[in-house]
């Protein structure tokens, strides 16, 4: 997989929808394709929550604010772009947000606990020393996720936060973005339960590899 920015972003542009839609289908959200498009051009759709529109709406805020940040050059691995992210996508649904939980938290289907509160910023700083001592930058970025969703930074949106992370690390340095394929949301999930018992990412890691490379290949990258 090569590294050319401009192409990058420009890919990032052309699959908004599609980056926005497995976004959403990433929390279980109702919206279909052709809504999400709809919804993308402005128009208002119908038959759903209003609350779940107002969610569909930040998730779109999301990936905008990220995308201006790696086209501009501002995006960062820090405390401070993670929690702006965050702000913006989970707004509305966490207790707290734009900061790391003030309290415990834990993650439905596994006995895994994640880091106490006290604990995040160790945490964190440990997951800057991961990701530094990764050669190749590819894998940077698919740590990013993994690691924000098992260390449950904050009180909701983690895994949300870890994408747009993941795809803020590969647009900065000129690889196409990445997302979970709606169709491939169950064996994520089961991947994902397994890692965060095990703590062992190689097969996530492999996972999210097959899918990058598949989306990558669609664009000649």
């Amino acid at each position: 997989m090569r590294s050319d920015k401009k192409k990058a972003l420009f890919v990032a542009r052309k699959i908004f929808t599609e980056l926005v839609f497995d976004t959403q289908k990433l929390e279980g959200m109702p919206f279909t394709f052709p809504e999400v498009q709809t919804f993308i051009q402005g128009i208002t759709v119908g038959g759903h929550k209003i609350s779940d529109a107002e969610k569909l709406k930040q998730q779109v805020l999301g990936w905008e604010t990220l995308l201006g940040m790696a086209e501009s050059g501002k995006f960062e691995i820090s405390k401070e772009v993670a929690c702006d992210l965050q702000a913006v996508i989970a707004k509305d649904e966490a207790l707290e947000i734009g900061s790391f939980r003030s309290g415990q938290v834990g993650i439905a289907g596994t006995d895994y606990c994640p880091p106490k509160p006290d604990e995040l910023e160790a945490t964190f700083k440990s997951v800057l020393a991961t990701i530094e001592a990764e050669e190749s930058i590819v894998v940077q970025g698919y740590l990013l996720h993994l690691l924000f969703a098992r260390s449950q930074f904050f009180y909701d949106g983690n895994k949300r936060t870890g994408l747009l992370m993941m795809n803020g690390h590969l647009l900065s340095n000129g690889y196409p973005p990445m997302s979970i394929p709606a169709k491939l949301l169950a064996e994520y999930n089961s991947g994902m339960i397994e890692y965060y018992e095990s703590g062992d990412s190689a097969n996530m890691l492999a996972f999210l590899r097959d899918c990058h490379e598949k989306l990558a290949a669609k664009f000649d990258f």
